[in-house]
């Protein structure tokens, strides 16, 4: 058996159940830890490159479980987002699948840290939306808790965001250059991880799109007529 055959064995075997609940407890427990320490806990769990260096090694992981919100209203609402988006991604897809997702961003986003002296895992996980939006575009969602809004246009949106935050982290190149560069990468490789995993299902919808856009023209140049309904039919393929 040699290694390569090895190397492949092992990392089809790691699936962490659960993941997205373990990581969404973590970020509850760790608030309410904030609150009787005025925010020293996730100060001592946070990414910290030179505390790293002089052997808290723990902060390598545990940035991971920061929470994304000192409200206490938002806490909430942002564990149970985590939660439910985790859980059904991983009906969806599968254990292994998200786990190798998560530790191939976590592992990019250290890398960073380390390069930077700051990196930002709330990107991971608002690429996470992405990752469920493109295996359910159409589950619905109630913005404000009264406007229905599929989850494609929810994840558009979470993509802009993202995308905002990379451009306005510009202005602190002036002051904060290692912050700025950091947080941009962490923007980077969240979209970068969505790309690694899911690029080509996108990349062929265009070309297929593309591909049917120029048989319409065709049928549409030798007079052969199509329903709107058996065009939708046939993008669906």
């Amino acid at each position: 058996m040699n290694f390569s055959y090895k190397l492949k064995r092992f990392f089809r075997n790691i699936a962490l159940e659960n993941l997205m609940t373990y990581i969404a407890a973590s970020m509850a427990i760790i608030f309410v830890g904030d609150l009787f320490t005025e925010g020293m806990l996730s100060s001592f769990l946070s990414f910290n490159r030179a505390a790293i260096l002089e052997g808290q090694v723990w902060r390598v992981i545990t940035f991971l479980m920061i929470p994304q919100t000192g409200s206490p209203i938002w806490i909430v609402f942002s564990v149970y987002f985590y939660y439910f988006i985790g859980k059904a991604v991983e009906n969806e897809w599968g254990s292994h699948n998200l786990t190798m997702y998560f530790l191939a961003g976590a592992a990019l986003l250290i890398i960073s840290g380390f390069v930077t002296g700051y990196t930002d895992a709330s990107y991971l996980y608002f690429s996470l939306f992405l990752v469920f939006a493109h295996l359910n575009p159409h589950h619905q969602f109630l913005m404000f808790m009264v406007i229905p809004i599929e989850a494609k246009w929810m994840a558009l949106i979470d993509a802009i965001f993202m995308i905002w935050e990379f451009v306005g982290a510009f202005q602190y190149y002036l002051y904060l250059p290692k912050f700025a560069l950091g947080l941009q990468l962490s923007v980077v490789i969240a979209f970068l991880v969505y790309l690694i995993f899911f690029g080509k299902d996108h990349f062929g919808h265009f070309v297929n799109r593309y591909k049917h856009r120029d048989f319409y023209r065709e049928m549409k140049q030798s007079r052969i007529k199509m329903s709107g309904k058996e065009r939708d039919e046939d993008d669906e393929k």
